[in-house]
C-alpha cells in the first residue's frame, strides 16, 4: 500500500467508533450488537472500496473518476454510525427494526455504489476508445513529419509539409467502417520515401486523406 493515509484515517475512525460504543454506558441489546455487526460491515466495505479506487494501477484520471465510489461509502458509513448511536440509546425498538433500517442502510448504500461504479467503467473505457482511434492522425501527422526532415528536395519537402499540415487539421475521430481505407492511406504514406514519382505519390496521399475525412463527416451527419 503506497498510500497508507486513508487506511489510518478509517482506523483511528474505527477506534473512536468503539470507543463511543463500549466506554459510554448503555445496555448491550441484541438492537446494540445488530447495529454494531452493520456498522463493521459498513467500516470493511469503506476499507475495501478505499483499496479499489486507489490501490489499483490506474492513471490520474481513472483514479479521480473512481472517487465519487469513495464519497459514497464514506456516506455510508457515516449514515449506518449515526444509526448504531441511535439503537445504541434507544433501547426500546425492536430488533426487526435494527435489521431492517440497518439493511436498507446497506442497500441503498450499495446500488449507489454499484451503479455509480458501472458508469465510471462506462466513461474510461469510452474515453479510452477515443484516444485509440485518434492516435491514427497523430501517428499518419508523425510519419510523414519525419518524412519531410530527411527530404533533400525542396519541392518534394513543401509538398510533405503541406501534406502533415492537411493531417493535423484533418478530424482525429475514427471508426471501424474506415479501417480499410486508413490502412491503404497509412500504405501509401509508407511508400512515399522509395517511390520513383514522389510528388504523385504525395497527390495519392491526398487524396486518400480526403475521402477519409469526407466519409468521416459523412458518419458524424
Amino acid at each position: 500500500m503506497k498510500n497508507k493515509t486513508p487506511y489510518l484515517a478509517i482506523a483511528i475512525s474505527f477506534i473512536v467508533f468503539n470507543l463511543i460504543a463500549f466506554i459510554i454506558p448503555s445496555k448491550k441489546t441484541s438492537v446494540f450488537w445488530i447495529a454494531y455487526i452493520f456498522s463493521v460491515i459498513a467500516f470493511g466495505v469503506l476499507c475495501w472500496v478505499w483499496r479499489r479506487a486507489i490501490d489499483r494501477k490506474q492513471d490520474l484520471k481513472s483514479k479521480f473518476l473512481g472517487f465519487p465510489v469513495t464519497y459514497i461509502s464514506i456516506v455510508y458509513m457515516i449514515v449506518q454510525t449515526i444509526a448504531f448511536i441511535i439503537f445504541k440509546f434507544v433501547t426500546v425498538l425492536p430488533a426487526w427494526c435494527a435489521v431492517l433500517i440497518c439493511a436498507l442502510i446497506l442497500c441503498i448504500s450499495a446500488v449507489c455504489m454499484i451503479t455509480t461504479s458501472a458508469g465510471t467503467e462506462i466513461i474510461t473505457k469510452t474515453e479510452q476508445k477515443i484516444v485509440v482511434k485518434r492516435q491514427f492522425i497523430k501517428d499518419l501527422q508523425i510519419e510523414v513529419e519525419m518524412l519531410a526532415d530527411g527530404e533533400t528536395d525542396t519541392s518534394i519537402k513543401q509538398l510533405l509539409n503541406e501534406l502533415a499540415k492537411k493531417i493535423r487539421y484533418s478530424d482525429p475521430m475514427s471508426d471501424s467502417s474506415l479501417a480499410d481505407l486508413e490502412d491503404e492511406l497509412t500504405a501509401k504514406v509508407t511508400s512515399i520515401e522509395h517511390s520513383s514519382d514522389k510528388s504523385t505519390a504525395i497527390s495519392e496521399a491526398e487524396t486518400l486523406l480526403l475521402k477519409r475525412n469526407k466519409k468521416v463527416k459523412a458518419l458524424k451527419g
